[in-house]
């Protein structure tokens, strides 16, 4: 028995040096047990086999599947006991049946949870073709994508969508969701980060992330401070135990070199920091903590530390979830920047509006029925397209707008590139006209019907423009003399060199 691993190709092919002519099982065609032998139909002859074949996972893993037991396939169905009838997908995806592989169960065998290293083999290796086939999705279905909108969010010559995590525009969805609550309650006040160790298992951290959030949202935490000091051991030997254990930078600089911290001789984080009597805010806005030389230290290695290597945090949630729980006070909102720091502009590419909306898929969307009801409801009037959902419902069964009974909902403008054409000057028209009941009437400023959007914007004073300097060399031309307008021209080239 032998077996080929093709290069740069994530598949396998396995032989077998014997008198009788070897067969793998094909794709099911009906729902298979695990001990049942295959028909003749889905008998095929040596070949290169995919992820999507049912014996991949058993010929790649044999030690993992003594049996030759089905892995994933195309044609699993739902459980249809457990499967909510409004699902309409009807069979399981690659996703979702290794997320049911990975699951410890007492009923079933544990050969595959005690797997070791062929374990975490077997689980990147889910991981890679998982992602594997959405990107042969996502570069087969491009113009189901609308990718003529997003050059610039590409990756080589494939436009990803935001639902793909980490793509540019994953990350530009995200940037543009926390400007739009920071523009609804403000900067934020504090930036908090959570850290665990390495070695527990994703599970473990998401469940640990949701005790968390509900902490945060149903206590009083930070009506206290957040403090950058060793509390006292004798007066507090349950916050000193976890400032020590978790909240400590270092040793780093001559303690510690080798740190990795350590850039070009000094820490890149700053520490150790300055001891200071009370907490202030610096000439940029950054919180400078109260840290006092109150001769209190504890032991890191060999190393003893003061209150200038203590991390920001707050007791309370320290103690609560004995982790490394960092806690800022911020003052700007400068700082959403930092958590999205990676988003990347690019080329662009021009579509016309008129071309999106003849799609064939376009018929009622959130923006028609916005006139829609406009033009039915006068508290509806009185809004921003953006503003909608904040008393307004989108139901997506029936494709209107329902008045909110409860709550309330923070949105904004889907981001559009410049380079979109009549897209984005439409853009800009919903974020100032209120009202609008048809497409003509956002055009429609002061009375006056403009051609274009672009036209509409110029109008509406969204737009810079040059008059002002066609003006002056309008003047010049008519008054000044050549030797003038050539020192115009050199200021005008020293100015923009500046700019």
């Amino acid at each position: 028995l032998g077996q080929v691993f093709p290069k740069n190709s994530n598949s396998v092919v396995r032989f077998c040096l014997c008198k009788s002519p070897l067969r793998i099982v094909g794709a099911r065609n009906i729902d298979s047990r695990q001990y049942e032998l295959p028909t003749g139909n889905e008998l095929a002859g040596l070949k290169r086999i995919t992820s999507l074949n049912p014996k991949f996972d058993s010929l790649h893993f044999p030690v993992l599947f003594p049996y030759g037991e089905d892995g994933f396939h195309v044609n699993i169905p739902y459980d249809g006991v457990h499967t909510p009838p409004t699902l309409k997908r009807k069979f399981v995806t690659q996703r979702e049946y290794y997320a049911f592989r990975l699951q410890h169960r007492d009923d079933e065998g544990q050969t595959l949870m005690r797997g070791g290293k062929a374990l975490q083999h077997y689980v990147v290796d889910a991981f890679s073709t998982i992602e594997q086939n959405r990107l042969y999705y996502l570069r087969s279905h491009q113009e189901d994508l609308r990718s003529e909108l997003y050059h610039g969010d590409d990756i080589g010559n494939v436009i990803l969508p935001s639902s793909y995590t980490g793509s540019p525009r994953y990350m530009k969805q995200l940037y543009l969701d926390a400007m739009a609550v920071v523009h609804h309650h403000g900067s934020p006040d504090l930036f908090i980060t959570s850290e665990l160790k390495p070695e527990i298992v994703a599970r473990v951290f998401r469940m640990k992330l949701n005790a968390l959030e509900d902490e945060l949202n149903r206590s009083q935490f930070f009506g206290k401070t957040v403090a950058a000091e060793l509390p006292d051991p004798e007066l507090d030997p349950v916050g000193y135990a976890a400032v020590t254990k978790y909240m400590l930078h270092g040793p780093c600089g001559d303690d510690k070199p080798t740190n990795v911290c350590m850039k070009d001789g000094k820490c890149s984080k700053y520490f150790p920091k300055l001891f200071n009597s009370e907490t202030t805010t610096d000439q940029f806005g950054y919180t400078v903590y109260r840290r006092r030389d109150s001769g209190i230290t504890a032991s890191k290695g060999s190393v003893e530390l003061d209150n200038r290597f203590v991390v920001p945090y707050n007791r309370n949630l320290l103690v609560l979830f004995q982790a490394h729980i960092n806690v800022e006070v911020c003052h700007q909102g400068r700082l959403i920047k930092y958590l999205f720091k990676y988003i990347k502009k690019g080329q662009r590419k021009k579509q016309k509006l008129s071309r999106i909306l003849a799609r064939d898929a376009v018929t009622e969307t959130t923006l028609t029925q916005w006139f829609a009801l406009n033009q039915t409801d006068p508290d509806a009037r009185c809004l921003l397209y953006a503003q909608t959902p904040n008393k307004y419902m989108w139901n997506l069964k029936n494709k209107i707008w329902s008045k909110r009974k409860r709550g309330f909902a923070v949105s904004r403008i889907v981001y559009i590139n410049p380079g979109c054409g009549d897209t984005f000057y439409l853009r800009q028209i919903l974020t100032k006209v209120r009202g609008a009941v048809s497409f003509a009437d956002l055009r429609t400023v002061n009375g006056f019907p403009c051609r274009t959007y672009q036209a509409a914007c110029q109008r509406l004073g969204l737009l810079s423009n040059d008059d002002e300097w066609l003006l002056v060399l309008q003047e010049v031309n008519q008054w000044g003399m050549c030797g003038l307008l050539r020192y115009l021209f050199v200021s005008m080239l020293m100015f923009c060199e500046t700019c």
